[in-house]
Parts: C-alpha cells; structure tokens; sequence
C-alpha cells in the first residue's frame, strides 16, 4: 500500500484529502504543526509528499526546499497543494506534480496516483541500476584480474590475485582454498573476516578434504590426501570475534580449479548474505580464469628447473673442455719443443725422410694447438670470461696484420687474392686483437675451402643499415662492413642457419676431408656479438660463399658508453669504486683550456690508478670524460676545485664557457645511463 504524507494547517483539507485517498486504498498521514514534519518523513517513510502552500510558516519556498533536499534522495515524490493564481516560480521549482484549488477529488486522486506510480517506476530503474552498477563493478574486477593474471608466472601470486579479485567482487566472510602442488605439498589456505576457532578449523579441513574427494567419486584422485600432510595458512582481516561451526550455514559456492586433466585445487566461499546468480557467475568465471595461467606458471616452472639443469650441465661441459684443454696444452709445448731441437740438428744430424716426418709432427702438433686455442676460446665466451679491451681504431689494421700472416698460405694453393677497401674509412670502437680473430677466422676458412687455383676477395666498405640487406640492421647506422668472398665448395641453402653453431661442419666429401672441429665460425659469431655487431651467410653450391659482418660506427658518445660499461663491470667484480669526470668547452674556443687540463689531472689522481680518456664532440661543445678507478669522493671534490681554481686564476680562459660535473660510482648511480644522466643534471658552468 503506498503511502501519502499530507502537510498542511487546515483541518478541513486534511479531512477531505485523508478521505479521498483513504477511499483509493492508499494509507495517509496528515502533519498539522511544522516542529513534528521531518521526524514524521524519518517515522513514515512516505511514497508521496502533499504540502499545502497555504501553510502557516515564515517562508513557504525555504519549507518546500528543505523537505525536497531530505527526500530527493529517496525518489519520494513532491507535490503542491497551491491556488490556481499562484505564481511563485521558486517554490513551483521544489515540486515534481502540482493539485490546484478548489480541490476536485477526481483530479486529486488520478495526480497523485499517477505520481505514485512515477515512484514505483523510479524505484524499480533505480534497483535496476544498482544491479548494473554491481554487474559493471564486478565485470570491471574479471578484466583487471584477468589482466593480472597475464602478467604473472608464480602460482602463490596467481592464487593471491584470484582471492583478492572474490573479495572484490563477492565480499564474502570466508573463502578457502585447497591448493595441490604435488603429494608432498598441499595447502589450505583460508581468508577470513574473523579469526577460526580451533574446531571450526579442523571443521574447515575435513570439509575441504571431503569436498575434494566427492569429485572423484569412484575415479582415482590426482593426489592422494591426509590431514596431517595439509598446511594451513590463515589470512584475518579483524581479530574482534571469532567465527565457529554456525558459518557453515552461511550461504556458499564450490568449485574445482581445473583444466583439463589438470588438477591444481578446489574452493569455497561461504557469505551471510544469500549469493545471487551474478555472484555465481563471477564466482565460476574467476575460478575457471586462474586455471590456465596456472597450468602456464606450472609449464614454466618445469621449463625453469629443465633450463637449470641443462645450464649446469652446459656449465660442467665448458669447464671440462677447458681442463681437458689445459692439461693438453703442457704436454703438447713439450712436444711442439722437442720438435724444434730435432729439427734444429742439437740432439744429431736428421735424415731427409725423418725431416719429413719431423714436418709432418710439427703441423700436426701447430693444428692441434689450434684447436685447443679454439675450445679455450670458447669456454671462455660461453661462461662470460672473455677479456675484450675496446677503443678507437682503424679497422684496416687486423685487415691487414690477417693479410699478411695467410700471404704465404694462399700462395702455397695459387689462390688469387685481393683486397679492396674504401678510402678514409671511420674509426670504430673495438677490441683490435678480437678483431683480427674473427678475421683470421673467416680467412683461413676460404682458403681451407678453396681449391688450389682458386680465387678469394677480402673487401672493406661503410655502408649504411638501409644498405645492408638484414632487419638486425639499424636503417640510420653506420657500419664498417667486412666481406670474404671464396670460389670453394659452397654451402647448400638449408644449411646456412647450422654454420654458426658449435661443433657444426656442414657434411660434404671435401669438407669431410679436410676435416676441422668447427668452431671457428662460431667463435667469429661470439666475438661480432660482443662489438653489437652482425654476421652472416650467402652461399650456393659450387659457387663459393661470401661471409660478412659488419660493426657498427659508434658515435664518441656511444663509444663512451661502451667504454664506461666495461669499466662499471671491472669496478663491480672488484668492489672498486669509479669516479667520472666530465669537463666541456665551447668548440668556438680555444682548446687550450682542455689540452692543459689533461696533464693536471693525471697529476691530480693517486700514481698507478687506472686512467682513461673519450672525447666526444657534439651540440657545438668538446667534451672530455675521463674514468678514474679507485677514486674517492675526496679525490672527486679536490678535481672539481681544480678546475674552478684553474679557470679563474688564469687571464686567458676569462672568455672561455667552461662546463664540469662529477660523478661516483656505486655511491650515486650503479647504471651507465644514470651515471650520465647526473653528469648532465649536476653539470657547472664555470665562468670568470
């Protein structure tokens, strides 16, 4: 039955109002005095509100408005009782229906039932909005589970982000979980608004025991199950009361967390309040989420202990090659000397056909020591203990020590050789000694491949990576790019991806023949990696191969960079510190200020730590930084005077624009971009 609030001072309405509506089957309460209106609403709680304007207050509009802010949020109807001359726009404002005077009872009773049937209309939008509100809330918190859930592999994580997402969306007392790791490990997990008593645990547990085992029936169970094999870890939000047994009669839903034939759990949640069948679904949505991202958390973990075993064996190999090639190593120098002392006539004379043998000893014993260079080598790479020592250089100059040192072996086969290069080719940032490996490498390679009469060409050239036909190649980079091209046995195009692995020789009658463990190439590809740069292949059958690969030109800053994370990592492994100095000056100056400067320094630091220079030429400045390790932030304070000290004492730097900061590592940055992002935040422009 709805009910009406009736306000007004005149009796004799309120008797023909309440009458009317009494007649209607609507209830009605009629307010006389103004001091009892608002405890009335609160008391009533009325559907539709009536005010006489002609009301015997002090202000009628301020009386309409406080009644229309206390109900407006209650969709309750307003309405006014006014004359059919009443023109005051502030009050008409305040109401939804209007009744004018002289009261008619058939115009009465169909605007207020009509108004009344407004409010159940808004009643029911609003339920409905709220259910949509919910709806949308709880779909919101499937999405942002479901996200981080793609974002995790660790199954504690994953089941703490299914929890958090059913109370969320569930608001429930009490939750458990029965989680399965395997036979050994199986977990209850409870989160609760109270704390458990001791019976109603063990309850709990025999619960999710019994609950389990119902899945399976008569089938066999994916883990067997015992209570005193079961951990509980409990999660209390409020430590006030204490649930007991009376919780199990709150409403609940179970589920299996499950795929496929994967098992991983079960859970329950139990809530005071009845679930609906929005609850349901969100319950076995997220239920049914958390399975696959737990079958993928448990695939990689399984691929994380395999990747851990197959590195530690990766790791007992390469320290057994580089034993078993060290304890080669001894026996094999005295072997290689005790060649030498025959051939050289000190222990007798020798026959022509023992010098024969003697020859034959001696290459032999000059390949094996190749090969074991060649395993050390590769150990070495393999577990991060290659040395490299980088700077600036010219690229021709291992070109051409390479050159030299196989001169003599293509002449021995008539193997035409040519080398070309471009003119003015840019310094790059390389280990020399590396370098010219991967060179001798790639060489010895084409003359080992090539038939006597053959034909090799070692070109040189900078291109850019728009011009190198790979899509590692930095289109806006460029490169010093290396080609040894042979006229040999070729390779067949299936194989041109194995010729980089280890112990890989592509099978053929000419390469079985001469014979090889394979591992240059793959040394040549470790040694370009280690520059940032790139190696690779062309190659058909019979027609020869061209082996290339390209090392990118560092910009002075890029070479710095380089140069600083070698230093950084010496510093590291040696618990050293690493002070960085970096000093500029317009390029418009004079450079004597940086010239001066550099044999201060050196004079500034402790005799016999390790000094190095990169100058680095950009946005119209010459900049000089210069690593220092082992130096304090004493020594760093005592640089920093120096310059100002030296700027400011001499006459003829007065209209020079001198730039200097300093930097410590570990104390202030640990990374090469956050070393030079302070060097550049912390810089000091030094002035006259």
């Amino acid at each position: 039955m709805a009910r009406v609030l009736f306000i007004t001072n005149n009796k004799e309405k309120a008797e023909l109002v309440q009458d009317v509506l009494c007649k209607n089957a609507l209830e009605v309460e009629v307010v006389l005095e103004e001091v009892i209106i608002f405890d009335k609403i609160m008391a009533f709680f009325p559907d539709l509100i009536l005010l006489d304007v002609s009301f015997n207050t002090q202000d009628i509009t301020l009386l309409a408005k406080k009644i229309k802010i206390h109900t407006q949020t209650d969709n309750v109807i307003f309405s006014l009782l006014v004359p059919q001359d009443c023109d005051n726009q502030d009050l008409l404002k305040t109401a939804t229906s209007y009744i004018t005077e002289p009261l008619n009872e058939k115009i009465l009773i169909s605007t207020i039932m009509s108004a009344i049937r407004m409010k159940n209309s808004l009643d029911v939008l609003s339920r409905n909005n709220a259910d949509l509100a919910k709806s949308l809330y709880q779909l919101d918190v499937l999405y942002n589970t479901s996200t981080q859930f793609a974002g995790s592999l660790d199954r504690e994580k994953l089941i703490n982000i299914m929890l958090e997402g059913l109370e969320k969306s569930l608001s429930f007392n009490l939750s458990y979980i029965l989680l399965f790791n395997n036979d050994n490990d199986i977990k209850l997990i409870v989160n609760s608004l109270h704390p458990l008593s001791e019976r109603f645990e063990q309850a709990i547990k025999l619960r999710a025991m019994i609950s389990y085992k119902s899945l399976f029936d008569k089938k066999q169970m994916p883990y067997a199950i015992n209570p005193d094999i079961i951990s509980v870890e409990k999660r209390i939000k409020h430590p006030y009361v204490e649930y007991d047994l009376p919780v199990l009669n709150f409403d609940n839903m179970f589920a299996p967390v499950t795929i496929g034939e994967k098992f991983f759990g079960v859970i329950e949640v139990f809530r005071e309040e009845e679930f609906k069948s929005e609850d349901a679904t969100c319950f076995q949505t997220l239920s049914k989420q958390v399975s696959i991202p737990l079958e993928t958390a448990t695939l990689y973990d399984e691929i994380k202990q395999t990747n851990i075993k197959l590195e530690n064996l990766e790791k007992m190999k390469s320290e057994f090659i580089s034993i078993v090639s060290h304890e080669l190593r001894t026996p094999l120098t005295a072997i290689k000397n005790s060649l030498g002392i025959l051939k050289g006539g000190a222990a007798g004379e020798t026959t022509a056909v023992m010098d024969k043998f003697l020859g034959l000893a001696e290459r032999n014993v000059l390949r094996l020591k190749g090969i074991i260079n060649d395993l050390l080598d590769l150990s070495k790479i393999e577990a991060g203990k290659m040395k490299y020592s980088f700077e600036k250089a010219d690229i021709m100059s291992p070109v051409e020590t390479v050159k030299t040192t196989l001169e003599n072996l293509m002449k021995e086969k008539n193997i035409v050789f040519s080398l070309n290069y471009d003119e003015n080719l840019p310094q790059v940032f390389i280990d020399t000694m590396r370098i010219e490996q991967v060179v001798m490498n790639l060489l010895s390679n084409a003359i080992k491949f090539t038939p006597e009469n053959g034909e090799i060409k070692l070109c040189v050239s900078k291109m850019s990576g728009s011009q190198i036909d790979r899509s590692d190649a930095v289109d806006d980079r460029e490169y010093i790019v290396v080609l040894v091209e042979d006229s040999g046995i070729g390779i067949e195009k299936e194989n041109l991806e194995k010729v980089f692995d280890k112990f890989q020789q592509i099978e053929s009658s000419l390469s079985r023949k001469i014979g090889g463990t394979g591992l240059g190439l793959p040394i040549a590809k470790q040694l370009v990696d280690a520059h940032k740069g790139l190696i690779w292949v062309e190659s058909a059958i019979n027609k020869g191969s061209k082996f290339y690969f390209a090392i990118p030109v560092l910009s002075d800053l890029e070479a710095f960079k380089a140069g600083l994370e070698k230093q950084i990592a010496v510093a590291k492994s040696n618990c050293y510190t690493l002070g960085v100095i970096k000093i500029s000056e317009r390029m418009d100056n004079s450079t004597v200020f940086l010239n001066d400067i550099v044999s201060g320094l050196i004079n500034i630091v402790r005799k016999g730590v390790n000094v190095k220079e990169y100058i680095v030429n950009e946005n119209n400045f010459k900049t000089i930084y210069y690593t220092v390790m082992q130096m304090d932030r004493f020594a760093l304070n005592f640089v920093g005077k120096k310059i100002d000290g030296f700027v400011k004492t001499e006459p003829r730097y007065e209209k020079c624009d001198i730039l200097f900061s300093t930097v410590l590592y570990p104390d202030d940055e640990v990374t090469v971009d956050g070393l030079i992002e302070k060097l550049d935040n912390d810089i000091i422009e030094v002035k006259l």
